[in-house]
């Protein structure tokens, strides 16, 4: 071996090192931030509630929020084709009589980022300035990063919850927590370090612009 290979596999396996030393530091925060993180604010009340579905316990606390008069408009983001607002509050409440104001829902949205894209979209034909966002603890963070990139002008309270049937040192929150960390980083570069979709909104232009210049 060369001395100038082994000097450049020396420098690769330190930052190699340093990557992995980095992702762990992180990965630690992000598992402490989680698993003691409280709902904020809980007296202040909001214009909306907005409640990502995929976790436990989500619309129901939402329709808690809601029936506490914590705001006056609620939207549920990712439901199922086949969900009615009526099954939603009888699965919260069954001796339930009436439907309460103001539900809307999603059906639109597969994943964070389109929670983000669809709620945005609902909050803009509102007359809505603050919003509690109402997700799972492990799953604020990248829902906070989607929602304030989506809304940036509008006031967010977090409102985590703590699924009951996840044990901060199981097996399988630890799992969880090392997928959406990762999840987490990608959508904090997608959104701030390396914005591919303006980069293929740019790309898209440049080559309209060529071919209506060959035109």
């Amino acid at each position: 071996m060369t001395p100038n290979l082994r000097k450049i596999l020396h420098k690769a396996t330190a930052i190699l090192a340093g990557a992995v030393w980095f992702w762990a530091i992180g990965w630690v925060i992000f598992l402490i931030a989680v698993t003691f993180v409280q709902p904020k604010h809980v007296d202040e009340p909001t214009d909306a509630i907005i409640v990502l579905t995929g976790g436990q316990n989500r619309i129901n606390t939402g329709l808690d929020l809601l029936q506490e008069e914590k705001a006056y408009l609620l939207f549920i983001s990712g439901v199922n084709q086949n969900v009615s607002i009526e099954k939603l509050v009888r699965l919260w409440q069954p001796d339930f009589e009436y439907v309460p104001c103001c539900i809307a829902i999603g059906y639109d949205a597969n994943d964070t980022e389109g929670n983000a894209r669809e709620s945005s979209e609902w909050v803009r034909r509102q007359d809505i300035d603050s919003i509690r966002l109402v997700t799972s603890n492990y799953h604020l963070p990248r829902a906070w990063l989607e929602f304030t990139h989506a809304l940036p002008q509008h006031k967010f309270i977090a409102h985590p919850i703590k699924p009951s049937s996840i044990e901060d040192d199981s097996k399988h929150f630890l799992r969880l927590s090392i997928s959406e960390y990762n999840k987490t980083l990608l959508t904090w570069l997608r959104l701030y370090i390396y914005p591919w979709d303006d980069l293929f909104e740019k790309s898209e232009k440049k080559t309209v612009k060529k071919h209506r210049e060959k035109n």
